[in-house]
């Protein structure tokens, strides 16, 4: 019994000041570098890969806020949506789903359309 005091008491002065083996904070320091170098690899990959997509990509992939030139009509006076789909529409194209269309294009909530009124033609 005597011999596992001695033993027990011996194992808690040596605990007590126990020191970090220099190769070990070598150890903890380079896999902290390596981390960090493989971090900002990562983040420099997705950067230049963003910069390169952005350049290189899809013009339709982002959309355009004006117009393009679409053809569209000025309202004169007299003139219905009937009118101007009769005149508008291509042969074969049935006159009540174009004035759907035309209804739907224009944001119009029932077919009232007033002089001087620009219409975007489908």
């Amino acid at each position: 019994m005597y011999q596992n005091n001695q033993m027990l008491a011996q194992y808690n002065r040596n605990s007590a000041a126990v020191s970090i083996d220099p190769a070990y904070k070598v150890k903890k320091n380079r896999t902290y570098v390596r981390v960090m170098i493989f971090v900002i690899s990562v983040l420099m990959l997705l950067f230049v890969g963003g910069t390169v997509s952005a350049w290189v990509g899809n013009d339709d992939a982002y959309a355009k806020s004006t117009v393009s030139a679409q053809a569209y009509v000025v309202v004169a006076h007299g003139d219905t949506l009937w009118s101007i789909a009769s005149s508008h529409v291509t042969k074969g194209q049935d006159l009540r789903e174009y004035v759907f269309q035309l209804r739907k294009l224009n944001n119009l909530k029932n077919v009232t359309i007033h002089e001087g009124q620009k219409l975007l033609l489908p």
